[in-house]
């Protein structure tokens, strides 16, 4: 199967941070890191002064241990902290080819399946202006220009998807595609119909495999399968390609909980969740009608520290 990306395999993780390409200046950090001092990156008028000290997870309290100072033309800008598990990159990357990088950072906060966290600094009037990403699971994303217009896409998944109808590792989430321009990232994903297309054969394939049948996680693919088809406008189809192939013993997600972990909602079975799940989450709007163009962006406002 031809596909600008290799295909997600379900439970797998996207690759872990950015691609390494030569031509972008870059600071790695991993397990093996023991520290960085001043550590310097620097493109056009862009330099990034990096210093990093590993997490000593006996300490009573784990606070900030990666420092950043952005300079523009050798002037101090912005000074930032962050807080990076194991794995932390630096890069410097012009995601909107306008001549001037944006930087880019990345960092893992912990755990089995979470956390990546993804800040843009942009130069943009006289300052540096941060993006942030809320936590994505799934290895976070990877930029990449799928459409060569010289415009930057952050390729990810729709996190929501995870666990809420299989395992982390039976979730087949739908593709979430942003793209980057003049200081800001828009969902464009219905835009890409050869991708979504490939992501959309890829999760068809495993639900018609044998072995993966055997695992009981049929539903939590058939849920990402649906919406994938609604950014493609084949709602319909789709829908009636999940309903001749859901496990109908399967009653993971049949029940929804408010924030204090009460059952609020009892759902008959898998179609019916998943009808409720879709409306929710705005792909279909409150008349059930299949919205290809909704927004589900991860930017936030602003990020709360663990």
């Amino acid at each position: 199967m031809k596909a600008i990306l290799k295909t997600l395999l379900v439970g797998s993780l996207l690759t872990l941070g950015l691609p390494a390409l030569a031509e972008n200046p870059r600071i790695e950090i991993d397990y093996e890191t023991q520290a960085l001092t001043n550590r310097a990156i620097e493109q056009g008028p862009i330099r990034v002064v990096a210093s990093y000290t590993p997490i000593d997870y006996d300490a009573e309290e784990i606070g900030n241990n990666l420092t950043l100072e952005l300079f523009y033309n050798d002037e101090l800008k912005l000074a930032a902290t962050d807080t990076a598990a194991m794995f932390a990159g630096i890069e410097l990357m012009d995601l909107d080819n306008d001549g001037t990088p944006e930087v880019v950072v990345q960092t893992f906060t912990g755990g089995a399946h979470c956390c990546l966290a993804i800040t843009t600094y942009t130069w943009q009037d006289e300052q540096f202006n941060p993006t942030y990403f809320g936590y994505l699971d799934g290895g976070g994303g990877e930029f990449i220009d799928i459409n060569d217009d010289g415009l930057m896409e952050f390729v990810t998944l729709d996190n929501a998807f995870f666990y809420s109808f299989s395992s982390y590792a039976g979730s087949y989430p739908p593709s979430v595609i942003l793209t980057y321009n003049n200081g800001e990232y828009r969902d464009t994903t219905p835009q890409f119909t050869n991708y979504l297309e490939d992501m959309a054969a890829g999760m068809r394939f495993t639900i018609e495999d044998p072995e993966f049948a055997d695992r009981g996680d049929k539903n939590g693919v058939l849920a990402g399968y649906v919406a994938q088809n609604i950014r493609l406008g084949n709602y319909r189809n789709a829908w009636q390609y999940m309903l001749a192939h859901y496990d109908r013993t399967d009653d993971w997600g049949l029940q929804s909980y408010n924030d204090n972990g009460d059952v609020v909602q009892q759902y008959a079975d898998f179609p019916t969740a998943l009808y409720a799940f879709l409306k929710d989450l705005g792909y279909l709007d409150v008349n059930g009608r299949p919205q290809p163009q909704i927004d589900r962006s991860p930017v936030v406002p602003e990020r709360n520290v663990f």
